[in-house]
């Protein structure tokens, strides 16, 4: 119930906003801050409570390929705590924007509680399609907010946005569906087992098409040219979500829909390796020289998503951990600064930050909050960036000295931009008067705190994020122990077959030694680490199991309609007789009465 509640509440949020009254901004505020409340405490129950799991369902079927696609929802480390980034980011935007907007507050929230549910759908999909259809929908509400909400190239930045974003995950949609083709189904262990089966021309041409959708949404050079545009024109809180949450769904589908699908070589590894280092380095750069302070945002956003990029295919065993504690120190610090942004852009009437300045003076509270953030976003001891940034530090270390030491130059680069935005925005003299009553509200000033406040916790006990990495089920770990030499596992239900109307064999769904041997095989050369390859074979099985178990009920309950509907049938037809022999009997006696009658 709480992955469903997760992905389908903020759509019916945003249908509860269409009710509210387009002029009566206070109402609209409270319900949808209570809203975005509600979303958040279910968040943080999603992380705190495990892998969960939802009963595979089966959805449709696509034309012209071999199984079906399911309904599936699964909670795990990674998708779990990019769930809790969607829905923590939308209620501070929520809370941000109430001075912004006025009567338009409503619209405003109606969009992003859709652009949270699709991605809380994209983070959470278990299915490869599901998964797909999120993954697109997430465009429209973003699109959307920024044609509506954003700046003077609003609807610029909006169309770049949308063509870029669908014409780069058009290659994985054809992918997917020939794969669908010789797939038993669209969940994870079919389309790998597919993947296996091809040559390995087919497999690299499928690679590609995955790698430039996830690369071109993160974004990765040379493919990130509609980031700066869009960041800078939408609306600061749309941007903050845009970085901290939206943008993770590109490196979520490098680690949970490429590594575990695709057999990787060297060649491929360290094309990916130097791809994110090369968006390192020129993020850094760009953000160097960037005066707009939203672009400036935006290139630093690109750089440290490239240093995550380069992280997850250095396939260290520390890998995981070490990437999922830099996308969030990255989501929470990013969110932050752009919320900032947005309030210093509302006091100065621009974005320039040579145009700044003096802020320190005329605004304390906001000036302690812009300065904590950034110094935070430099990764110094302490703080969860700094964790995040240096265990990826230490997995390319293993990987390359040389890509280890890129990796640091562009952390130099990031201290050098970062204090720079510091000191034209807070520091020196003021070169334009502050407008009057703009300020951070108590409200803001709560929830910007809060966020620093995280990166400290995280930073101090980094243990909060890397434990819902641990394999919750001891029992399934125990049955894939041995997996790949063991006898054929099969996922068996005992069904009571009667004479009639046997229950076909789950063929379909069956998980044998040769299968997870190909798919270990895999992610041995993938680099994944022993522990790492249980947990994926672990889900598998469970996928399976759940499978079968649906399948088994849905094909009970189809048997025991058919049998009432044959009872039914056969009563019917004894009560149709019944009436007959009653019937007959008396129309009979009246032509032996009028004859005995007659010889009378």
């Amino acid at each position: 119930m709480l992955l469903h509640l997760l992905v389908f509440a903020p759509f019916v949020a945003a249908i509860l906003m269409v009710l509210n009254s387009k002029e009566d901004f206070r109402s609209a505020t409270r319900m949808a801050i209570l809203f975005a409340v509600v979303f958040l405490g279910l968040s943080v129950a999603l992380v705190s409570g495990g892998n969960i799991a939802t009963t595979p369902v089966e959805w449709f079927w696509i034309p012209g390929c071999k199984g079906p696609t399911y309904y599936y929802l699964y909670s795990h480390g990674l998708g779990a705590w990019m769930v809790f980034l969607s829905c923590g980011l939308s209620l501070v935007a929520l809370i941000s924007a109430r001075g912004l907007f006025g009567n338009n507050y409503r619209n405003f929230a109606i969009g992003i509680f859709s652009l949270m549910g699709a991605m809380n759908g994209t983070f959470l999909a278990a299915d490869a399609v599901l998964f797909f259809f999120f993954f697109e929908a997430m465009v429209i509400p973003a699109a959307v907010l920024i044609a509506g909400f954003g700046g003077e190239k609003r609807k610029e930045a909006a169309m770049t946005f949308a063509i870029y974003t669908l014409v780069g995950s058009a290659p994985m949609m054809v992918a997917l569906w020939y794969l669908l083709t010789i797939a038993d189904n669209s969940l994870l262990l079919s389309v790998a087992l597919a993947v296996q089966s091809l040559p390995e021309n087919t497999q690299l041409v499928l690679l590609l098409c995955f790698l430039m959708a996830f690369i071109v949404k993160t974004p990765i050079f040379p493919f990130h040219g509609w980031q700066a545009i869009t960041y800078s024109e939408a609306p600061a809180p749309l941007s903050a979500i845009l970085t901290g949450a939206m943008s993770k769904a590109g490196v979520f589908g490098f680690i949970a829909w490429v590594l575990p699908v695709f057999p990787f070589n060297m060649t491929e590894i360290s094309t990916m390796v130097w791809l994110g280092l090369a968006s390192a380095i020129y993020g850094a750069l760009m953000a160097l020289r960037a005066r707009d302070g939203k672009k400036l945002l935006a290139f630093s956003s690109m750089s440290h998503l490239g240093i995550a990029v380069a992280g997850v295919f250095s396939l260290s065993e520390a890998m995981l951990p070490a990437v999922l504690v830099l996308l969030v120190a990255h989501g929470i610090s990013a969110g932050v600064q752009y919320y900032l942004i947005g309030v210093a852009e509302r006091m100065t009437g621009t974005r320039d930050i040579n145009e700044m300045g003096g802020l320190a003076h005329k605004a304390p509270a906001f000036s302690f909050l812009f300065g904590a953030a950034g110094v935070m976003a430099l990764a110094v001891p302490g703080t969860a960036g700094f964790i995040g940034e240096f265990t990826v530090l230490l997995s390319l270390w293993d990987l390359s000295p040389v890509c280890a030491g890129i990796m640091g130059f562009s952390m130099i680069l990031s201290a050098a931009y970062v204090l720079r935005f510091i000191q034209k925005v807070i520091f020196g003299e003021a070169k334009r008067e502050c407008k009057e009553g703009v300020k951070v509200s108590g409200l803001e000033g709560v929830a910007y705190g809060a966020m620093l406040l995280l990166l400290l916790v995280f930073g101090f006990h980094p243990s909060f994020v890397t434990e819902s990495l641990l394999i919750n089920d001891a029992s399934a770990v125990e049955q894939t122990e041995g997996a790949p030499v063991a006898e054929e596992l099969v996922v068996e239900e005992e069904v009571e077959e009667e004479e009639e109307g046997e229950v076909e064999p789950l063929e379909s769904h069956i998980v044998t030694s040769s299968d997870i041997g190909k798919l270990d095989s895999s992610l041995v050369k993938a680099g994944f680490s022993e522990d790492e390859r249980k947990e994926l074979i672990r889900q598998v099985i469970e996928t399976e199991a759940n499978i079968a178990r649906s399948t088994v009920l849905a094909q009970e309950k189809q048997a025991r309609e058919e049998e009432t509907q044959v009872r039914g049938v056969e009563d019917k037809d004894y009560e149709l007789n019944d009436a007959e022999m009653d019937a007959h009997p008396a129309t009979d006696a009246a032509p032996v009465n009028e004859k005995e009658a007659s010889n009378d």
